[in-house]
């Protein structure tokens, strides 16, 4: 009896482990989509926004660097032969000696150069004037051929620096260097208009003055005229012997 006991306690208790449900080993979570949905749409956003900044930066960036370019000076610089090349031609138009170009100054030589002959006039005054004019007429072609010369030699000095700009404006970087450059042209053209305008001053005092001597000559040739008639100086007719013989 014992034995049948303790065997109906063992199938019962077998027949209570067997009976008895599972235990759960794991758990299902439950994913909200309408919350997921209005996440991913607020982080497209906000990427958006992240993206548009980023392009404003990319914009304001490219800005600073355009004005940066626009501010860049031109390395390049012709004042220093532009200064140069004008004080050698201002020098060269101060050095008038026999006819200056200061108004006061010309005004006391053309007086000397170029009297009003009278009464009491002299033969050796007369050709000590003739020889002053013919000094001044030279002196002023000398001076305008020097110009000249000087305008010449300037030539190819002004070709290379016309080239040199040109390209520094070609490859201008922003406005400020093409302005600068575009400046540097017109004041090389300024100096070759003054040297130009030099030049025809000059040319034209030398014209000037040869032709006032040509006009002194006949006043002179008059003044010498009036002092050989005025003195009472005639012809009167002389004998004279020519080959022994004689001759009214």
């Amino acid at each position: 009896m014992k034995r049948l006991r303790s065997l109906g306690v063992v199938i019962v208790l077998a027949g209570g482990t067997i009976c008895s449900p599972p235990r759960a080993h794991a758990q299902w979570a439950v994913i909200d989509s309408a919350n997921l949905g209005q996440n991913i749409l607020t982080a497209a956003r906000s990427l958006q926004e992240v993206n548009n900044q980023i392009t404003q930066i990319q914009q304001f960036v490219q800005m600073l660097q355009n004005q940066a370019r626009n501010l860049t000076s031109l390395p390049f610089s012709t004042l220093a032969q532009l200064q140069s090349s004008m004080s050698q031609l201002t020098g060269l138009m101060q050095q008038a000696q026999a006819l200056s170009y200061s108004v006061t100054q010309l005004q006391q030589q053309f007086q000397a150069l170029y009297p009003t002959y009278a009464g009491g006039v002299t033969q050796a005054g007369l050709l000590a004037d003739a020889q002053t004019r013919w000094t001044a007429s030279v002196a002023s072609y000398q001076h305008s051929m020097a110009v000249q010369s000087q305008i010449v030699q300037a030539m190819p000095g002004d070709q290379a620096q016309i080239t040199a700009l040109m390209g520094q404006s070609q490859g201008a970087v922003g406005s400020l260097q093409a302005i600068q450059s575009g400046n540097q042209l017109l004041a090389l053209q300024a100096r070759q208009m003054a040297a130009t305008q030099d030049l025809l001053a000059a040319s034209g005092r030398a014209s000037e003055a040869d032709a006032m001597r040509r006009a002194e000559v006949e006043n002179a040739a008059q003044a010498e005229w009036k002092r050989f008639y005025g003195n009472g100086v005639g012809y009167t007719p002389t004998t004279v012997t020519v080959f022994g013989g004689l001759s009214p």
